[in-house]
């Protein structure tokens, strides 16, 4: 069976506007990615009108746009690509040619004092003045002509470029995948307030009930406390859940750089599916050519073998070709002081130069031979995290597929349970007022199915974000995903004020 490309795109039901030709070219889309895609991806995003900004940055997308603008890890990972995209250029330097030029001007002075013959007469004061002035002019230029370490260093330069493209690939989907981790991680903290809220809110209107009934006689005391028990454990998880909320936003502040309140939350109608192409064997498939880790751990395995490589061509010969050229100029000027007499000196030379030069490595004390087996056990390390790196992607691969299928049954089985702990909770309410059912019934009912609305609602945000990692395992997570994923968005209702708390000494 062929890997179905556009279905694939549309797994779960989360339509992702990336079409077929978009999904084959990932990889090589991501490999280029830098700056240009960035600023790409933020024209993309429709721009907010400027009166619903705020609301604009409480959207997926906005919280997205604001990530690529402020995320740190990203923006290192960014800087750590444009210095990765210089290890060609050095390693190429080295197989290049050399040139360099010098200029020399030196000027000095000399002065000597003393007695020395002269014929048969010994002059007792002689006195000499020299000045020297020279000028030089060099320039040289080096090729290697042989130099394997050199070749193989070229190569390592290139693959550490391809790999510091891979490891920018790789902060990318990172960046999407924490995005929406910890968006969603709010819409959980906040479905699950927001349950905890509708609980209190329910028991508050039973425990009034009770309350009234036990004042007129129809109930004892122990129905009182039994309700009043309930509502004060509804309370302190609502608390509990309110902190939760607060903690999700300032995790997601840390990757935005702003502060979030209300963030936009799925529509019910958001469709819940098993992933497309069902078959696991070809999602494994598809993730063992496009992940982005086993990308970065192959090139981390040609980079060491280039290394060891070079290490290993260190005990051969180099040869180089040298040429070079000096002009050389020196006027010398001698002044005697006692005749008073100047004498000139000039003189000029030029010198050219070219030589073969060929070096062989006899002995460095060991170090050739040590960096050789380094380099060598360096490359047996990538090979090792290689294998490594693809055994644990066929294993996520694996697993995430199988929780997503496993979050849709979940969810589905969930929605049913919200219609069945209804059902109950109306027989339990029914049979309290005709005196069949007890209190305790009443409330069981009431935790059943907030804990099934509750659950229903983790449920699809687990969903979600299988379904997120799923797509970066495989190597089919782009931008296109988080912005579609926000056209299922919708502006949440103005959030409602929590049950006024009752006093203790409240009857």
């Amino acid at each position: 069976m062929t890997f179905d490309l556009p279905r694939l795109s549309r797994l779960a039901g989360v339509s992702l506007l990336m079409g077929a030709a978009i999904v084959s070219q990932a990889a090589g889309d991501f490999a280029s990615a830098g700056e240009p895609w960035r600023e790409d991806l933020v024209q993309t995003l429709p721009p907010p009108d400027p009166a619903q900004q705020a609301q604009w940055q409480n959207t997926l997308a906005g919280v997205y746009e604001l990530a690529l603008r402020n995320d740190r890890s990203l923006a290192a990972a960014e800087a750590s690509f444009r210095a990765g995209l210089e290890e060609r250029r050095l390693g190429r330097a080295e197989i290049l040619p050399s040139v360099e030029a010098g200029y020399t001007y030196q000027d000095s002075t000399s002065e000597s004092r003393g007695q020395f013959p002269v014929g048969g007469e010994l002059l007792l004061d002689n006195q000499t003045d020299t000045d020297r002035e020279t000028t030089v002019w060099s320039i040289s230029l080096t090729q290697p002509l042989f130099d394997l370490p050199a070749w193989f260093r070229f190569q390592r330069g290139r693959g550490l470029t391809e790999l510091a493209r891979a490891d920018f690939t790789v902060a990318q989907q990172d960046l999407m995948v924490r995005t929406a981790e910890a968006y969603f991680a709010v819409l959980r903290a906040s479905a699950n307030l927001q349950a905890s809220l509708a609980q209190e809110a329910a028991l508050t209107g039973q425990l009034e009930q009770v309350e009234q009934r036990f004042e007129v006689g129809l109930v004892a005391i122990t129905d009182v406390y039994e309700a009043r028990a309930a509502y004060d454990i509804a309370t302190a998880d609502r608390l509990g859940f309110e902190g939760d909320r607060q903690v999700a936003l300032e995790n997601l502040s840390v990757i935005t750089g702003r502060s979030h309140s209300q963030l936009w939350q799925l529509q019910d109608d958001f469709p819940v599916t098993d992933p497309t192409p069902d078959a696991m064997s070809e999602w494994v498939e598809f993730a063992l050519q496009h992940n982005a880790d086993i990308q970065v751990a192959r090139q981390q395995r040609q980079v060491a073998e280039h290394e060891s490589r070079a290490a290993a061509s260190e005990h051969l010969p180099k040869v180089s070709l040298g040429l070079s050229y000096r002009d050389a100029e020196t006027d010398v000027v001698r002044r005697d002081l006692i005749v008073q007499q100047r004498d000139a000196f000039p003189s000029d030379g030029k010198d050219t130069q070219i030589a073969v030069n060929v070096t062989v490595p006899i002995f460095a004390g060991g170090a050739i031979s040590a960096n050789r087996r380094r380099a060598a056990a360096r490359h047996d390390l990538q090979v090792q995290l290689y294998d490594a790196t693809v055994r644990q992607v066929t294993q996520g691969t694996r697993a995430l597929h199988i929780s997503v299928r496993r979050n849709v049954a979940r969810a589905r089985a969930r929605a049913q349970a919200i219609v069945s702990a209804r059902s109950a909770l109306e027989a339990a309410e029914t049979g309290y007022e005709v005196g069949t059912r007890n209190i305790v019934d009443v409330l069981d009912a009431q935790r059943l199915l907030y804990s099934a609305i509750g659950d229903q609602a983790n449920s699809t945000v687990d969903f979600v974000i299988d379904v997120i990692n799923l797509k970066r395992q495989a190597g089919l997570l782009t931008p296109a995903d988080l912005l579609e994923l926000n056209r299922w968005l919708e502006e949440p209702p103005p959030p409602s004020a929590p049950p006024r708390p009752r006093r203790s000494d409240e009857s």
